[in-house]
């Protein structure tokens, strides 16, 4: 009986230890996982609205957007942040819109999401996404769904995720502006 009981105090402190170091560790790397992410957005933000040399953060309805500055001060569009479910995760997605309404561009790099190797993760290729720049509206869905955007075949679950995305982004951000500039016209 004794044998045990020294056995399970002994496994308790090998936890206890074993806790703590893994503890440690995580406060060690979380500082530079937390700063890489934070240069990682900045460089998405600076990808997707690339006229812009300043963003300003600004949050609306509980959601945060950035201001795209130029060097002359003027706006000239919005960076927004989605996170469409995919077939196997959320994919997370930048998405800038131009002054004229449009989407500018999207990044979505293979870090922000674990879509099927060799096909889902195709959302993060130049011909998937470029097919968003200078669309609104009803024009951000796939083909099949009545838009304007291909879907990569075999993996329309991940494509249309992130085509309702952007459409649901893009249309929170008008709602947005237009209740801010109401609330602007009413003083």
């Amino acid at each position: 009986m004794r044998e045990i009981i020294k056995m399970g105090i002994i496994l308790m402190a090998v936890c206890i230890v074993s806790a703590g170091a893994l503890s440690a560790v995580y406060n060690v790397t979380k500082i530079k996982i937390d700063e890489n992410v934070r240069l990682s957005d900045i460089k998405k933000r600076q990808e997707v609205l690339p006229s812009a040399v300043n963003f300003i953060e600004k949050e609306i309805k509980g959601k945060k957007l950035w201001t795209g500055i130029d060097k002359d001060g003027k706006e000239v569009g919005v960076v927004i942040k989605v996170s469409p479910r995919g077939y196997a995760s959320p994919i997370n997605t930048t998405i800038g819109i131009g002054s004229d309404d449009s989407v500018s561009s999207v990044a979505i790099t293979k870090l922000d999401q674990t879509e099927t190797p060799g096909l889902g993760v195709k959302v993060t290729q130049n011909s998937f996404k470029d097919q968003f720049k200078g669309k609104k509206g009803e024009e951000l869905k796939l083909k099949k769904d009545g838009g304007t955007i291909d879907a990569i075949t075999a993996a329309t679950i991940s494509s249309r995720a992130v085509a309702n995305g952007i459409k649901e982004g893009w249309e929170w951000y008008m709602e947005a502006r237009s209740q801010k500039s109401e609330v602007r016209s009413q003083k």
